[in-house]
């Protein structure tokens, strides 16, 4: 069965003198599993949260001449948006945690409708800018899939998500979700047709992403549209 990673990093993760994770190991992995296709953007390194600077996009370009299996996605911050970006990017992803701007920020909201890609929005239940009510309130704003990472994460998106009301380009991604009985709420709720599979490697393992996925007991057919054809329908893939 092929599978399609939404979201996985280009870069490692520092720590002292060590770099956990890195794009070979990745690709290893990956092969391993049946993916075809990954969305990469860039790696966010701690100095880009603090300094509230843009990670190196340029980077998954590059790496992107070099390998048809990615398909690159854009990492923007709004506080050093660009005039325009290159035609080459299939996407584009928000962290809202450099410089804590929320999700549906008119700033947010205004560059999204002038890029009119897909849009990867990082979300965290557990504070106030990044949580699922934001996420509803910059879908409705706008006119392409917007995609919450991490779908809310913490224990308290169990509790919350029926407050919510989501329109209709609302997806779900299943890395970092904290206990499998939140993605499967979201899976009662909203069906495999808005659940979409990533692994957010190197921070997370398509290989956990994927076994949260197991845990939902689908069919044939709504397992393969949370690891492949909604991601697929979204960017029009062949």
């Amino acid at each position: 069965m092929v599978i399609i990673d939404a979201h996985m990093h280009l870069g490692s993760i520092p720590d002292g003198k060590k770099k956990w994770g890195n794009f070979r190991e990745y690709k290893i992995i990956s092969k391993k599993l049946g993916i075809e296709k990954y969305c990469v953007v860039p790696i966010g390194l701690p100095k880009n949260f603090t300094d509230k600077s843009t990670p190196d996009n340029d980077s998954v370009l590059k790496e992107a001449e070099k390998n048809k299996l990615i398909i690159p996605v854009y990492w923007f911050n709004v506080f050093d948006l660009p005039k325009e970006i290159s035609e080459k990017y299939q996407a584009i992803k928000l962290h809202s945690d450099i410089g804590k701007v929320n999700i549906s920020d008119k700033k947010v909201e205004k560059f999204v409708n002038k890029i009119n890609l897909p849009v990867f929005v990082h979300t965290n239940e557990g504070k106030e800018y990044t949580n699922l009510g934001e996420v509803s309130n910059l879908a409705k704003k706008v006119d392409v899939p917007v995609i919450a990472v991490h779908s809310g994460s913490v224990t308290g998106t169990f509790f919350k998500l029926n407050n919510y009301d989501f329109p209709k380009n609302v997806y779900f991604e299943t890395s970092g979700i904290q206990y499998s009985i939140i993605l499967q709420k979201i899976y009662e709720r909203f069906g495999a047709k808005k659940i979409i599979f990533g692994s957010d490697y190197p921070f997370g393992d398509p290989r956990v992403s994927l076994a949260m996925i197991d845990t939902l007991e689908a069919s044939k057919k709504d397992y393969k549209l949370m690891t492949e054809g909604n991601i697929r329908s979204i960017f029009q893939l062949k």
